[in-house]
């Protein structure tokens, strides 16, 4: 129970640090929802392959979609949600949990962020490197408090 709590004291701490790095540059420069997956991963790390996979099909296929058929705004939203669901879906199809079905949606969200950014490239890397930092911090004590 204590980790638990570790994930979720992380979780508002990098949400957070999230919000003041916005106000403060005014540039979306890390998704959302990394603070929330990297707070699941802590709890269950054998979610990140599948938080990888979903996050980079779906923004693959909504890129598709914007270039191709002119998809925009909540169309492309719901389109990388739906495709992120379905990517979590058959990647955990021997292991299904509410967990996966819990967070089924947020790699979609990182892709919609990273799609609508001013700097894509930045955000993505940036996404990559707080969600590293978070998880290996958030990890550290919820195993430090599971002792």
């Amino acid at each position: 129970m204590e980790g638990v709590v570790a994930a979720y004291a992380s979780m508002i701490v990098a949400l957070s640090v999230v919000w003041v790095t916005y106000e403060r540059l005014g540039f979306r420069a890390v998704s959302l929802s990394i603070p929330l997956l990297a707070s699941f991963s802590s709890l269950m790390p054998e979610s990140i392959p599948v938080i990888i996979v979903s996050s980079i099909t779906s923004y693959l296929m909504g890129e598709l979609a914007y270039r191709k058929f002119l998809f925009y705004g909540m169309r492309i939203f719901f389109l990388q949600s739906v495709i992120s669901s379905v990517t979590v879906l058959i990647t955990t199809l021997n292991s299904l949990r509410i967990e996966y079905l819990l967070i089924s949606t947020l790699p979609g969200l990182l892709s919609y962020d990273i799609h609508t950014s001013r700097e894509p490239v930045l955000t993505a890397a940036f996404s990559a490197i707080f969600f590293t930092l978070q998880l290996f911090v958030t990890s550290i004590l919820v195993n430090f408090l599971k002792m």
